[in-house]
């Protein structure tokens, strides 16, 4: 179990076949996903209009104003905002169900 950020506001990691979100500020976001319904999952970034003009233009990073979690599921997508989380361990979360998702289509 790998859990990207824990504090009594918001935690999110994969565990027994679930993705598990619980986030104090946003109840409606808590839940346990089963990874039968997730077809993919997906790191939005969200950057001010300026940001986006200087990276496009001269292709300097910012750091995003934030992310989103987009889970797209078989009956339509959720996002879920993500703050003050370790990004890097995040995409690696993205990336670890994104295979497992593969994996299992692959044997169906």
């Amino acid at each position: 179990m790998a859990i990207i950020r824990k504090n009594p506001l918001f935690e999110i990691y994969f565990t027994d076949g679930h993705l598990v979100i619980n986030n104090t500020d946003y109840k409606k976001d808590n839940r346990a996903i089963d990874i039968e319904n997730i077809q993919s999952l997906e790191l939005i970034k969200n950057s001010s209009f300026l940001n986006k003009f200087i990276e496009v233009t001269f292709g300097l990073n910012f750091p995003a104003k934030s992310y989103e979690l987009r889970i797209n599921m078989e009956n339509g997508f959720r996002d879920i905002i993500l703050t003050d989380c370790d990004i890097d361990k995040v995409e690696l979360l993205i990336y670890d169900i994104n295979q497992i998702i593969i994996k299992k289509s692959d044997f169906q």
